[in-house]
Parts: C-alpha cells; sequence; structure tokens
C-alpha cells in the first residue's frame, strides 16, 4: 500500500523530538505466546453476530508480544466483524516507542508523543502477512460513542502484513469512546485477518519547530532543483 510521504524520517525528528514514547496497542491476544490459545483483550471484541474466529500464527509488526492472531468467523446474517475500542483520556498509553520508530516501509514512523489529549491520531492495524484472504475486501471504520464515522478505509489484506498499515487519521476527542470496527467483505473461511490496533497521538508542532521544518523542506526542494 504505497502512498506519498514527504521526508517522514525528517518530520518525525523536527515535530516530535523530545516527546514521551508512547502510543496505545489493542492486542488482540494478549499472553504473549503464540499457542493456539486466545486471551483476549479487555479493549477487543467481536461484533455483529459474530462470536469467535480461528487461531493463526503471531504476527510480527513492531511492538507486538507475540500474542496468536485470528482469521475469519462465524458470522451468518451479518459481515465478520472485529472491534477495537479506545478512548484517548483515560486509556493510558502501553507501548514505547521511540519518535521515528518504522511502522511499515511506506514512509510511516510513530510519532513518540505521548496521547490522551483531544487532538489528531493515526490509527494502524496488523495482521501476519497473507495471500490467502478469500472475503474480498476488508473496511476499517472509525466511530465515536454517537455512531459519527471518524473515517471508513476500505483496503485489500493480501500481499502485506506483518507492518503497521495506517487505515486512517482524525480528531479524537479525550473523553469520547471510540471503535475501530474491522469488517469482512463477505463471510468466508479466511474472511480477513487480524493481530492488533494502535493508536498514535499526532501533537501539534510548536512554531519554532514548524518554522524549522518549512526551512529544511525549502532547502531539500531547491537542493533537489540543482
Amino acid at each position: 500500500m504505497r502512498r506519498p510521504h514527504i521526508v517522514p524520517a525528517l518530520l518525525a525528528a523536527l515535530l516530535f523530538s523530545g516527546g514521551a514514547q508512547a502510543a496505545y496497542l489493542v492486542e488482540i491476544d494478549t499472553d504473549g505466546l503464540d499457542d493456539g490459545v486466545l486471551t483476549y483483550n479487555p479493549s477487543f471484541a467481536f461484533g455483529g453476530d459474530t462470536t469467535t474466529a480461528s487461531q493463526s500464527a503471531a504476527g510480527a509488526a513492531v511492538g507486538l508480544t507475540g500474542g496468536d492472531s485470528i482469521f475469519g468467523g462465524n458470522g451468518t446474517a451479518e459481515l465478520d466483524t472485529y472491534r477495537y475500542f479506545y478512548t484517548p483520556g483515560s486509556d493510558g498509553d502501553n507501548l514505547a516507542l521511540a519518535a521515528g520508530t518504522a511502522l511499515n516501509d511506506d514512509g510511516d514512523v510513530a510519532t513518540g508523543a505521548l496521547a490522551g489529549a483531544s487532538g489528531d491520531y493515526n490509527v494502524y492495524a496488523t495482521w501476519p502477512y497473507t495471500e490467502n484472504v478469500s472475503g474480498g475486501d476488508t473496511t476499517f471504520e472509525l466511530t465515536n460513542s454517537g455512531g459519527g464515522v471518524v473515517f471508513s478505509t476500505t483496503l485489500d489484506q493480501n500481499t502485506t502484513g506483518d507492518e503497521w498499515v495506517l487505515v486512517g487519521s482524525g480528531y479524537l476527542d479525550a473523553n469520547e469512546r471510540y471503535t475501530l470496527s474491522q469488517s469482512s467483505g463477505s463471510n468466508t473461511f479466511v474472511s480477513m485477518r487480524a493481530s492488533a490496533a494502535l493508536f498514535d497521538y499526532v501533537p501539534v508542532p510548536e512554531p519554532a519547530s514548524a518554522a524549522l521544518l518549512v526551512a529544511s523542506l525549502g532547502g531539500l526542494c531547491l537542493a533537489r532543483r540543482r
């Protein structure tokens, strides 16, 4: 999933230097063991009429602790659905990621900023590398407690995985409870795959940092023209 990025390492260094090394991780299996036994995260649940899913190998994205991943589901009248929950103001950060840590091979990096405040957040999902998801495109939709949609993204899970895939960004209120719903395109045996979701706060840069960023980008543009 390639997208254009503007010197992400430079952005991380200038905007997020000095911040706490933090993010909020919702890993589906919390026992840290790739053993076929699932200990579900309290911030995870099945949605619709899905009540269970099959176990699979652990994912390898940075920050994961080695628990099992899941795939498919037993949805019948509704699409297979997984849900991840997050309230910025009350869910404490639980993953230390230094600013600039690479999250995928598309150029996305961790901000390293302490979350919990109202503001912009990047939201990621991860699953083991796969080529056999057969349920069609998977949809990731973030909603607030009132059902308002923050973003909705549909993507092909095949030929990717074992990295953090950016599924959307948006403004989150510290006191709202948000639900990231992951749903399949159709209910097949391997309708979709999942290991975890990640919420990463994106702080507004201080004026001095913003000015330095503009100057640095300007210099980069001049260098490219020569």
